[in-house]
């Protein structure tokens, strides 16, 4: 499938391949490459209406959202023999396996398959953590109704019912009774899919944004993050999490060691963990920036610009002595950033109001007035979001939390939870 676009440079030195999402790729690759660069985009035919920056590709190659690795990589290799591919980008969690598949096929520099599979599939993630003997979690996977039941059983209660794959928190289920099974394996499985059922970890949850470059992790930031407990929704964080040296020298440590089981040499990341009784304990972990502003908090907190330094890595520059240097010199004059979302228990229609703001806050409305707005059952269903800075972590999320209160109510939304303490 074809768009309309620019015509290709006359003599194409670098052809990229970009999966799933363009951003401002185009812009990005002629400051790093210079002239002579084409686009082509890969992407499911449902996200081609909403795709970014389409109009900018040279060529777009759109497949069936249920198209496998062997039907992507089919795609690249007419694409490769028509007009030799250089380089491969995917900013986005949907069509990395397969563009590792495609370009591995065709030996174009990307992430290895292996890697793609255990950062997409939380199950593959424990085993490959297991093989190193690091934070081991109770687990199984289970197809069908009749294992989940057993391996919950098995495993003890409570723990989290969760796609095997997938993001947004869509799906996870905490199950602390056994007559919860039936309905958390229904919402767990989706259209069918095998479940992963894990015991359910206690502590303050953590996000670590991390930048690799050559195996080499350079710790940007790490967030605290807090989540609605009867859906696992996440309803805010802050930047940087309040943390002592030694606990934020734990966690930072356990997410590199996820790293390098996974096997992740380079590029951004995003792993979430939880701090136990125990110490840290991995969530999972994503080989992209962390969603929910946290990649422009970043920007703001340590001066490093993933949305630059991302793609110019992608495309052959080194990048982290720089953003090392960002870390050792930036001093922002409210340095803790946070954000907090509103949202509905019941479903309901968004209404149009007024939305609170201030000097050192940001309210955005997530719907259109009229509107329907679901029941929380995933991040898609959060409706405001706000975003404040401060001088302390206390300051920018009492912030944030107190506006999303207000916007709440402008709104005659239900459910804010504005107080950490009714969160996980």
């Amino acid at each position: 499938m074809m768009s309309a676009a620019p015509p290709p440079p006359a003599n194409t030195e670098h052809h990229l391949a970009v999966f799933g999402d363009l951003f401002d790729i185009p812009d990005r690759a002629l400051k790093t490459l210079g002239d002579g660069v084409r686009i082509t985009l890969f992407v499911p035919r449902s996200r081609l209406a909403a795709c970014d920056g389409v109009e900018h590709a040279h060529a777009v190659v759109a497949l069936a959202d249920d198209a496998d690795a062997t039907a992507w990589t089919e795609a690249v290799r007419a694409v490769h023999a028509a007009v030799p591919l250089t380089h491969a980008l995917a900013l986005v969690d949907h069509l990395a396996y397969e563009a590792a598949v495609a370009m591995s096929a065709i030996g174009i520099p990307f992430h290895a398959p292996t890697t793609m599979e255990r950062v997409a599939d939380k199950a593959l993630m424990r085993r490959a953590l297991d093989e190193r003997g690091l934070y081991p979690v109770p687990f199984r996977l289970a197809t069908g109704l009749d294992e989940a039941r057993a391996a919950a059983l098995g495993i003890g209660l409570p723990c989290v019912f969760k796609p095997v794959s997938g993001t947004g928190s869509a799906g996870a289920v905490m199950v602390g009774d056994e007559k919860e099974i039936a309905a958390a394996h229904h919402e767990a499985s989706g259209h069918g899919q095998d479940v992963l059922v894990e015991k359910f970890m206690t502590g303050p949850q953590y996000s670590v944004e991390a930048l690799s470059e050559n195996g080499r992790h350079l710790v940007l930031a790490i967030t605290r993050k807090y989540s609605d407990p009867a859906t696992l929704v996440e309803l805010g964080h802050v930047m940087p999490a309040p943390l002592s040296e030694d606990e934020a020298a734990a966690v930072s440590r356990c997410a590199e060691d996820v790293l390098d089981a996974v096997g992740l040499t380079y590029g951004p990341s995003h792993t979430e963990v939880i701090l136990g009784p125990g110490g840290p304990v991995p969530i999972e972990t994503h080989a992209r920036v962390g969603g929910d502003d946290i990649w422009l908090m970043v920007h703001a907190a340590t001066g490093v610009d993933l949305d630059t330094v991302q793609p110019d890595q992608a495309l052959g520059r080194n990048v982290l002595d720089e953003a090392l240097s960002a870390l050792r010199t930036h001093a922002p004059r409210r340095p803790y950033q946070a954000v907090w979302f509103g949202a509905a228990r019941e479903a309901t229609t968004f209404t149009g109001a007024d939305l609170p703001s201030g000097e050192h806050v940001q309210v955005t409305a997530l719907r259109a007035e009229g509107d329907p707005v679901r029941p929380l059952a995933s991040t898609n269903d959060r409706a405001v979001k706000v975003r404040a800075t401060g001088t302390t972590a206390e300051e920018a999320l009492t912030l944030a939390r107190e506006t999303a209160a207000e916007a709440c109510a402008a709104l005659s939304l239900d459910l804010s939870l504005t107080d950490p303490s009714r969160t996980l």
